[in-house]
């Protein structure tokens, strides 16, 4: 009898154990592997010279690192939900080295370039990562810092939007309404697109800043139709400029 009764209370005891022991993994693991809470992920690219204009609005003592050709840059790959923003941090342990990058360095600094000048070493990065990177990591390809990162190099090459743009006929130093911009991409790629602008709120002239195309788990294009602000935050009547150059200083705001 007392065996039995052994046996029992250990089977219960195991068994509790077991359940405790469960749920203090499921978090752990959670943690760690970051959130697949996402539906697809937005690469976007901005253009250095509105990206500038914006740091230098600021302050006045603001400079900036601009690529030597007229060249559009990543912001980065975001895992997004369908009419929402994020998710984002998704794993704070997962911290951010540089030294990892160490191989694409070159590459990150001509490609991934951080506009604002004078901002800490590889902060730019390093806010990339901890945001977006952390929470993309459940995807085998981008499931680590450096494969992060080299994707968002593979899909620069694959889908530079000054090449783009180009085939649009569309050109820095022009202006054009952002119709004839969102029309463009859609009839190069095939996907609707999502496009951004910063607004003079002075002269109300508005200066196109990011394009973001959208891609599956698997990195085929999808149309951005469900991403959040979606199709732009632009004004729709005006045309936007494509500045050719850092536009003149006055007070900028996003809108």
């Amino acid at each position: 009898m007392k065996i039995i009764f052994v046996f029992i209370f250990l089977s219960i005891l195991l068994i509790t154990d077991g359940r405790i022991l469960r749920r203090k993994i499921k978090p752990r693991l959670q943690k760690l592997i970051g959130s697949n809470d996402f539906d697809l992920l937005i690469f976007t690219q901005h253009w250095p010279e509105t990206v500038c204009y914006t740091w230098k609005e600021n302050s006045m003592n603001h400079t900036c690192n601009l690529p030597r050709d007229e060249e559009w840059t990543i912001h980065g790959i975001w895992p997004t939900q369908f009419h929402k923003e994020g998710p984002a941090y998704c794993n704070p342990s997962m911290h951010f080295d540089f030294q990892q990058l160490a191989p694409i360095q070159k590459d990150l600094e001509t490609k991934w370039i951080d506009v604002e000048n004078g901002t800490q070493p590889y902060s730019f990065w390093r806010h990339e990562w901890e945001k977006h990177g952390t929470c993309a990591v459940v995807i085998p390809e981008i499931n680590n810092e450096i494969k992060y990162f080299k994707k968002g190099l593979e899909l620069l090459d694959q889908y530079d939007m000054k090449h783009v743009l180009a085939k649009a006929n569309i050109f820095p130093g022009q202006e054009y309404l952002v119709k004839d911009i969102l029309n463009g991409v859609a009839k190069v790629l095939g996907k609707h697109c999502q496009v951004e602008c910063v607004t003079n709120s002075k002269t109300k002239e508005s200066y196109l800043f990011e394009i973001r195309i959208c891609m599956d788990k698997q990195f085929n294009l999808v149309d951005c139709d469900n991403i959040a602000h979606y199709p732009t935050n632009c004004a729709r009547k005006k045309k936007v400029i494509y500045p050719g150059a850092v536009p003149t200083l006055y007070s900028a705001i996003m809108v």
